[in-house]
């Protein structure tokens, strides 16, 4: 317990020199990091034939953190998301010791490095902890799960969108942070909807198809539902009215059975 104990401090301490290093404006050091990401970007949208600016522009989303002296985001290696909150952590080894931190605890939902590569959706990604936060293999992972989304839906702001998430809200917020994303790093702002598309007459966005076809889909179950009540209704009239004449014909059974007797009565 007693090594437990100290091993929580001193992953406690090095968290909180982490939010007094990342709260100083970015040294020379830290904007050398803060081109890692940029650097591997850049290398495999060239390998995998990703459009240029689109692996940086995700890494952005995924793992931005505001440069002051730039103006502007900087995809950080050393990011980590869990329990709902990013944390920059100012070197390898701190992201590490923070990532095995949260296991400890019985986290599993961890997102890490410049594409932010989650721990438990991607087990398979990584050798190791070392592997994953090294910016050359998150970013080769990344670049590789893109290129297999285009396969699948032909269309790059599509396959980018569902790199969050393929429920089609979600992958629509995503979308809106993406074109802001590439907005700032391209300079020309409304082409990312361009990318890789087909042509006019035939152009069609998957996501845009799959959110109408979902609501098709619900709409036409909504009018089943309706139908099915409607018809459930009528059954149930129905039965009732059977069951009123029943009831009725036994009922003048009853008196005419009583008038006969009378009558033989008297």
């Amino acid at each position: 317990m007693g090594v437990q104990r100290r091993r929580t401090r001193r992953i406690a301490l090095a968290a909180l020199l982490s939010c007094f290093a990342l709260s100083a404006p970015f040294s020379a050091q830290a904007q050398q990091t803060g081109a890692l990401c940029a650097e591997q970007t850049a290398k495999h949208e060239r390998l995998n034939g990703i459009p240029k600016h689109l692996l940086d522009a995700i890494s952005i989303v995924e793992s931005g953190r505001w440069d002051s002296e730039r103006r502007a985001s900087i995809a950080w290696p050393w990011t980590v998301m869990a329990e709902g909150k990013g944390r920059f952590l100012p070197t390898k080894e701190a992201a590490i010791a923070e990532v095995r931190a949260l296991k400890a605890k019985g986290v599993r939902n961890i997102d890490v490095g410049c594409m932010q590569i989650n721990l438990h959706y991607h087990p398979d990604a990584f050798d190791n902890l070392e592997e994953a936060f090294d910016p050359a293999h998150n970013v080769a992972y990344a670049a590789r799960f893109l290129k297999n989304l285009h396969a699948s839906t032909g269309h790059w702001p599509t396959a980018a969108s569902y790199y969050h998430s393929q429920t089609p809200e979600l992958a629509a917020r995503y979308r809106e942070k993406l074109m802001a994303a590439w907005d700032a790093v391209t300079n020309t702002p409304g082409t990312f909807a361009a990318l890789s598309a087909p042509p006019a007459e035939t152009r069609i966005d998957p996501m845009l198809a799959r959110i109408q076809e979902q609501r098709r889909l619900a709409a036409q179950q909504r009018e089943e539902r309706q139908r099915q009540l409607a018809a459930d209704r009528e059954e149930t009239r129905k039965i009732a009215e059977a069951y009123r004449k029943a009831r009725l014909a036994e009922y003048m059974l009853r008196k005419q059975e009583r008038a006969a007797r009378l009558e033989v009565k008297g």
